[in-house]
């Protein structure tokens, strides 16, 4: 069963203020929530009732004593480790979390499809803007290896033209880690109506594109909790070229 980090690290990204506000207050003082009822958990950490039950339901919890198990097991298991979290380095130990997150998702039902049209499409773009354009270009880069050639998409120019001239010949793989409308909205409304096929590798899970892709997968983010409760959030790119390599990786020897 995900703990609650690690559930924190899937849904991260698609916290409000307010719930990543919840989320800090919790982590400075878990025993507000374990000890208490919710009314007096919500009075003792200053927000709302109604700021913890949306908190406790955007992370997958289906309700308040489910949540407060989880975070008395989380804290337990600290105690538990005390020393070993002490002396490691917490921006590797963020990566070790997000990864053996990333070992533990369904990735068969994405990247089986995903392999499967890469060899039969001759026509493929890497979508990637800002922040996510390199990881894009890491996918045409591990896939040179096999000789597979995909076009890289990298600007948001580029997107917008590409909106423009796509047909069903097209395959496109969007790494995003919000999933921005600002950025994607024309060229997946347009891929969904002329049935291209999309795939999309985010790390929000209330991406308004989701629905327009043909497939997508969420990945976990990268965050460390500091020892004075707030949530300092590390480069997830990393996590996306791992999965780009994984990408090659199967395409190479099967899955």
């Amino acid at each position: 069963m995900m703990n609650l980090e690690d559930k924190i690290s899937l849904y991260y990204t698609s916290l409000t203020k307010s719930e990543k506000k919840v989320y800090q207050a919790v982590l400075k003082h878990p025993k507000y929530i374990i000890e208490n009822p919710i009314q007096k958990a919500a009075q003792l950490l200053r927000v709302s009732v109604a700021s913890i039950q949306r908190f406790i339901n955007k992370i997958g919890y289906s309700g308040y004593t489910e949540f407060k198990l989880a975070l008395t097991s989380q804290e337990n298991s600290k105690q538990l480790n005390y020393t070993k979290t002490q002396s490691s380095n917490p921006i590797i130990q963020a990566y070790i979390r997000s990864l053996k997150i990333l070992e533990n998702i369904d990735l068969k039902s994405f990247i089986k499809p995903l392999v499967k049209d890469l060899k039969q499409y001759k026509r493929i773009e890497s979508i990637g803007n800002g922040n996510t354009a390199l990881s894009a270009k890491q996918l045409v880069y591990s896939m040179y290896s096999e000789d597979k050639f995909i076009i890289p998409v990298d600007t948001s120019i580029k997107i917008n033209y590409l909106a423009n001239s796509i047909n069903k010949n097209d395959l496109l793989i969007v790494f995003s880690i919000t999933g921005s409308t600002n950025t994607y909205k024309k060229l997946f409304s347009t891929a969904h109506k002329k049935k291209v096929k999309t795939y999309l590798i985010t790390m929000n899970q209330e991406s308004k594109l989701l629905k327009y892709a043909s497939r997508f997968i969420i990945l976990p983010s990268t965050h460390v909790e500091n020892s004075d409760s707030t949530l300092h959030r590390v480069d997830s790119r990393a996590i996306f070229y791992v999965f780009a390599e994984m990408i090659s990786y199967y395409y190479a020897n099967g899955i």
